[in-house]
């Protein structure tokens, strides 16, 4: 048995470096770790400790663990087919556990094939929304501890099942994205006796403008497979999401960023209690850099329309970039939420808090 696995290891040892060195194909990875300690009386569902506790048990814990499960290993590269300029396009990329917090040692993050030429580019499989890709825009705290927009608006997602198109940028500054996810029979959004079968269930548009030290998206989903952040009474099972995001990168430095989202419930019963449900999301961002450092703050909400809550997110931080590869960070992190029935646990302040520092680097 000893033998066996060893003749393994060797093979997969000379098998490596071939596929490392293939033509146009690009190893890459990312160390994501962090130490912080957190207070989670809101429940915001992170893989922290003591989520949605009271009293002794909302004291928190100091923790090392992989931020917001991005800590990642991929390939991806391109080759040309002979046909004009034709070329095939892929990634595989998972994401790893490097201290044990996820509870998986391999996960599923954009994996996808696709063809890109003068037509644009069209792609298959699973990988991020169109919905998302505008939020990382202006988010200064993507994959950083609980300040992900993730933990404050619908949208952040990764999805199954995508065909996407990309346009070739147009008058060098507008680029118009379009993408459909087949439903393969899985329960109706809005019909709980339903089943989706169709070829474009769900799909999401967007618009991407660039010209300058200015950038914008204006993107759209339809029929979404998530729930609303607070306003999810029973019966809502998808959402329709309008997201505008715009910044400015000016060249001394300064970065500002904003977004606003609308997202309306899709209800999957005949007569739910406060149908129409809908969340709105803003967020206002700003970051400096001076040589090495980057100091940053964020500032979002999102109201609930039905159930009347809302959420506040505050966030503060500094990356210090060592090399090219290697940035150091400190943080603070604060969410607040009003005590709302099913919302808040009874006796809590309705008050979220990380404070810590982390280490990205990337390869």
């Amino acid at each position: 048995m000893k033998k066996n696995l060893i003749a393994v290891a060797v093979a997969a040892m000379t098998v490596v470096p071939t596929v490392s060195f293939a033509a146009d194909t690009k190893v890459y990875g990312r160390f994501n770790i962090g130490l912080d300690r957190v207070k989670d009386e809101i429940g915001l569902g992170d893989g922290g400790l003591n989520n949605n506790a009271t009293g002794a048990a909302a004291e928190g814990a100091w923790r090392i663990r992989d931020m917001v499960n991005s800590s990642r290993l991929g390939f991806k590269g391109k080759e040309d087919v002979g046909l004009g300029d034709l070329a095939v396009i892929y990634q595989l990329e998972y994401g790893i556990d490097p201290d044990g917090s996820e509870g998986a040692a391999f996960s599923q993050r954009n994996i996808f094939v696709g063809l890109t030429g003068g037509f644009g580019t069209v792609k298959f499989g699973k990988y991020d929304t169109l919905i998302k890709d505008a939020g990382a825009k202006v988010d200064q705290f993507n994959d950083q501890s609980i300040g992900d927009i993730t933990f404050l608006m619908v949208g952040e997602n990764r999805e199954n099942n995508l065909i996407s198109y990309s346009s070739p940028k147009i008058a060098e500054m507008l680029t118009l994205n379009a993408a459909v996810q087949l439903g393969e029979r899985r329960a109706a959004t809005d019909n709980a006796a339903d089943f989706d079968k169709g070829l474009a269930d769900t799909f999401f548009l967007s618009a991407d403008f660039e010209s300058g030290i200015f950038f914008a998206t204006l993107a759209y989903a339809d029929n979404d497979v998530q729930t609303l952040k607070m306003d999810n009474l029973a019966g809502v099972t998808g959402t329709d999401q309008w997201r505008l995001a715009a910044g400015v990168k000016m060249p001394m430095g300064l970065e500002l960023g904003a977004l606003y989202q609308v997202a309306t419930g899709i209800s999957s019963v005949a007569a739910p209690t406060g149908d129409d449900r809908e969340e709105t999301s803003y967020l206002v961002s700003a970051a400096f850099t001076v040589d090495a450092f980057k100091f940053k703050g964020q500032y979002g909400k999102t109201d609930a329309d039905v159930t009347d809550n809302s959420r506040d997110m505050f966030g503060l931080g500094v990356d210090y970039k060592l090399s090219k590869a290697l940035t150091t960070q400190v943080f603070y992190m604060n969410y607040s939420q009003d005590a709302v029935a099913n919302m808040v646990p009874a006796g809590s302040s309705g008050d979220t808090s990380s404070y810590g520092l982390a280490m990205i680097y990337s390869f």
